[in-house]
């Protein structure tokens, strides 16, 4: 496997950097979707939780306190009843200890709708976050892989969606960020807030190119191909190479270069790797997660699951070893 590392000064992991700016973007927000109201204002953009079945309070308000505590954003969590209940009766409804939502601002909605609700509470609370897991009861949505609520909830946002699916393990850390890229610029615009959620979390980032030509299993392999992109300023890996000591090297340079920085913009202080993958995306995404234990993998979905992207990034999100959080483009 061919790879390149950029050194960052991260100094102690998990250390967090000062309170988001204000005029910063909201996290994953979709390309022309909905805005915040205007009443909540920049400032108020929160982590949003689903407080929805056991592993809500198991392991999606633990990784919600996780990264809201790095973004300096306010933790919400959402309940949705068939029935009104009051906040107070809450904890005893989740059977936890009320100690286990201290500093959570706690929302309660009477709905027959529960992906509906959350949406709704998403966009009224000014989100630039959501976090849902995936009930291993539950029912799957076929079309995603994944819980209906998760995949509801993937569908309707305007902001950014952290999944924990079934197989997933409790993050209790985020200390690697896994982010596949296909060599597209829509696809590149993950790095940004990839990039200051590794920089304020304490993270490391690796990159993993994936799609187009692959680098050889050896010197007499023919190389594995998947369909190139046609999106205007698409960079893809060489399909054959005569010197590869030189030629990738030097792919490597002008790939980091032109999409850590000029297209996406990574914070120099964000320790990086940078891989080339090798054969099916999706396959070769799953493998590296696992193989470089991943805490948190970072996809750009397009909204379709009928092309080639679509069908990389369902297979991903149902079997990725970690959370995965989407972005909308």
């Amino acid at each position: 496997m061919l790879s390149a590392v950029r050194d960052g000064s991260l100094g102690e992991r998990g250390a967090l950097s000062g309170p988001a700016s204000a005029a910063d973007p909201p996290l994953g927000a979709r390309e022309g979707g909905d805005e915040p109201s205007p009443e909540s204002g920049a400032r108020s953009r929160s982590v949003l939780v689903a407080l929805h079945g056991r592993r809500a309070h198991q392991g999606a308000l633990g990784l919600g306190r996780l990264i809201a505590g790095a973004l300096h954003a306010p933790l919400h969590g959402l309940l949705v009843c068939a029935e009104p209940l009051e906040a107070s009766e809450v904890p005893a409804h989740l059977g936890v200890a009320p100690e286990a939502l201290q500093g959570v601002v706690l929302h309660v909605a009477a709905s027959e709708d529960p992906p509906g609700a959350l949406a709704a509470a998403a966009r009224g609370r000014g989100a630039s976050l959501v976090v849902v897991a995936s009930e291993p009861e539950e029912v799957v949505d076929e079309r995603l892989g994944v819980g209906r609520l998760a995949a509801r909830a993937l569908e309707a946002a305007a902001c950014g969606v952290v999944v924990i699916g079934p197989a997933a393990p409790t993050a209790s850390r985020i200390e690697r960020i896994l982010l596949p890229l296909d060599g597209t610029p829509s696809t590149a615009a993950a790095i940004t807030p990839a990039g200051e959620l590794a920089r304020r979390i304490g993270a490391e980032l690796d990159i993993v190119m994936v799609g187009g030509a692959s680098p050889r299993e050896a010197d007499d392999a023919p190389p594995v191909s998947t369909p190139l992109p046609s999106e205007p300023g698409a960079m893809v890996a060489p399909l054959y190479v005569d010197q590869p000591q030189h030629e990738w090297p030097a792919f490597t340079e002008e790939f980091l270069a032109r999409f850590l920085s000029a297209i996406g913009h990574c914070p120099h202080d964000v320790a990086t790797r940078f891989f080339l993958g090798k054969g099916e995306p999706a396959a070769e995404i799953l493998r590296l997660a696992g193989q470089l234990t991943s805490d948190l993998v970072v996809l750009v979905w397009h909204g379709q699951l009928e092309d080639h992207h679509g069908g990389v990034f369902r297979d991903v999100l149902c079997g990725a070893p970690c959370p995965v959080m989407v972005l909308r483009r």
